[in-house]
């Protein structure tokens, strides 16, 4: 294990997200100078396999309906009627079923192909289990005290339970379905096959890379209590595999919705902004950063999506077409830490220092400390030296899902950094709810 520096994002790093399910890298012997978020591979483009999508997107049309009669019990068993919900994670929501194979398939081949379907018709009872995808934000939100849940697509089979159960014992106050009750019977939870190979090297087999898209279906409109929730909340977290889940439309219409309603919405491309440079999937992405309060990538994915090299010109080429409404934009850079450009300033936090165990999840980490200092007016100072922190705690342990950050860990790297920065962060933290720092 090396001790490397670490912030939003490993710089050096050429290995996946955990859900990437784009292509796999070898990641043995890899030495990471920084573990906050991971850094994707540029060497695919699957724009032409996906679901044709409509090309534009209205900004006005936000018509994600329901009434108000709903029952308000969640599946979590919280009484929602006399709870408010803080944030929400769109969708993608999974299950990582890591297991040992001899060797890694080839990326996109037939062999992984077969492998997909073997594995998924297999008994993974002697497998290890992890939540994984927007989970990962959700463990991370709910122990830096956000009071959050998902709208998404946990299904009944024993996966979808243990999910709900994952996400119960970490705080997480409720999953909504997407899927109207008939479908998400007849759906199983999405799952993502972790391989690793004798030599610790990862590849990813889902069915993100097969489809067909989008997995959820055709789902046309949101059952009534996930629309509910969704206005009611004050920010939402999308991230791009939203997109091989659900119908760019559905997508586009829930974000307004709730933009409509008042909440902010945080967008995160992520990897999947590779397959989203051009034709129906970037008029789709496009069209969520229309009603965007707040975008992070990589530095790496903001040169792809705008064509700038600097934190200021991926912000000022964010905002232009009619982006206006954009508050922050996170650049994360690695070793040289991450940035966070409002609509007049720039401000720079530097990495924190850790021993780098695996950078899975630091990113969706990342984002909930964002989010949580947007929401409580942390000052943008704070806000990043807390997610730097976050996203560091998280290096620090091996995969992501319950092994996110934990408060007490942040709470050392920050009293260990010293400065005004890491102290406002502190005070954030020390004003958690008591439950919440006894949980960390």
């Amino acid at each position: 294990m090396e001790v490397g520096t670490c912030s939003a994002f490993c710089n050096k790093l050429w290995l996946h997200r955990r859900l990437s399910r784009v292509s796999y890298q070898e990641s043995s012997g890899f030495k990471p100078r920084c573990a906050g978020f991971l850094h994707c591979s540029r060497t695919f483009s699957l724009s032409q396999n996906f679901n044709k999508f409509p090309s534009k997107f209205p900004r006005e049309r936000a018509a994600v309906k329901a009434t108000e009669d709903f029952p308000r019990v969640s599946k979590t068993g919280v009484d929602l009627q006399n709870v408010h919900v803080e944030a929400i994670a769109l969708s993608n929501l999974c299950v990582d079923i890591i297991l040992s194979v001899r060797n890694l398939p080839h990326e996109f081949s037939e062999e992984r192909k077969n492998l997909l379907k073997q594995l998924t018709s297999s008994n993974t009872d002697n497998m290890t289990w992890e939540v994984g995808g927007c989970c990962n934000f959700l463990i991370a939100a709910a122990r830096l005290g956000l009071r959050c849940a998902s709208v998404g697509h946990a299904s009944a089979d024993r996966y979808g339970k243990f999910i709900n159960q994952v996400l119960k014992s970490e705080g997480v106050l409720a999953v909504e379905n997407i899927l109207p009750a008939e479908a998400e019977r007849a759906l199983g939870t999405l799952l993502c096959f972790v391989l690793v190979d004798p030599e610790g090297r990862h590849a990813f087999c889902s069915s993100y890379d097969f489809g067909p898209w989008p997995l959820l279906g055709d789902v046309r409109a949101l059952p009534g209590p996930a629309a509910q929730i969704l206005r009611e909340t004050r920010a939402v977290y999308v991230n791009g595999f939203c997109f091989d889940e659900m119908s760019a439309d559905l997508v586009v219409e829930s974000v307004a919705a709730s933009e409509a309603a008042g909440a902010a919405v945080f967008f995160d491309p992520g990897p999947r902004c590779w397959t989203m440079l051009e034709g129906d999937r970037r008029a789709a992405m496009d069209a969520v950063l229309r009603h965007a309060t707040g975008v992070l990538v990589t530095l790496e994915e903001g040169k792809a999506i705008t064509g700038r090299d600097t934190p200021e010109g991926i912000a000022a080429s964010l905002r232009s077409k009619g982006n206006e409404q954009i508050e922050w934009v996170v650049v994360k850079n690695g070793a040289e830490g991450a940035a966070l450009v409002t609509k007049d300033r720039v401000f720079h936090s530097p990495a924190f220092e850790v021993p780098v165990c695996d950078t899975v999840g630091c990113g969706d980490s990342f984002a909930a400390a964002v989010i949580l200092g947007y929401i409580r007016e942390a000052g943008v100072g704070a806000t990043l030296a807390l997610a730097n922190a976050v996203g560091a705690a998280t290096a620090t342990r091996r995969g992501a899902g319950r092994n996110v950050g934990d408060l007490r860990t942040v709470r050392s790297l920050l009293e260990a950094s010293g400065g005004p920065d890491a102290a406002a962060a502190l005070a954030l933290c020390g004003s958690l709810p008591a439950d919440v720092r006894h949980r960390g």
